[in-house]
């Protein structure tokens, strides 16, 4: 597992749950430094889950201690990134639950095989693959059938 790779995608995976980049490395950092300490829980081939369960699992206790913005200013932008259509796809993806939004953030933004996604949910895969279906179906409807993938 290459560290570095790991690290960029649970950063996005926080950032987008807590919307504020000073929160989210915060909470990235914490991940790797208890996942760190808990090495003896390791297993080839589930890093990976291990760090998006810690990293949930931090998350959620971030909002159990404040609830955070809905929309912040501080959210990652590209050069060619159009605001509008950014602001619509956080409209649409803050109609979606909190589960609905971290199967998604998964998938769409960090790239994580249904697999994954699956075994962090404790579900088969086959049912993960429905509910990301559902999921962008949702999405896609919410943003007037734009093309979103």
């Amino acid at each position: 597992m290459k560290i570095e790779k790991e690290y960029d995608n649970i950063f996005r995976y926080v950032f987008y749950r807590v919307n504020c980049r000073e929160e989210a490395e915060d909470i990235t950092q914490e991940t790797f430094l208890r996942y760190i300490q808990h090495s003896e829980y390791h297993k080839i081939g589930t890093e990976r889950q291990f760090l998006y369960t810690i990293a949930r699992n931090l998350c959620i206790d971030f909002y159990r201690k404040s609830k955070p913005e809905t929309i912040s200013d501080d959210f990652i932008q590209t050069e060619n990134t159009d605001i509008l259509r950014d602001v619509a796809v956080r409209l649409a993806m803050s109609k979606l639950s909190e589960e609905e939004r971290e199967i998604i953030i998964m998938r769409l933004v960090n790239g994580e095989k249904i697999s994954v996604i699956a075994k962090i949910f404790g579900i088969s895969r086959f049912t993960m693959g429905r509910r990301i279906n559902d999921i962008i179906s949702k999405l896609k409807e919410e943003l007037g059938k734009e093309e979103l993938l």
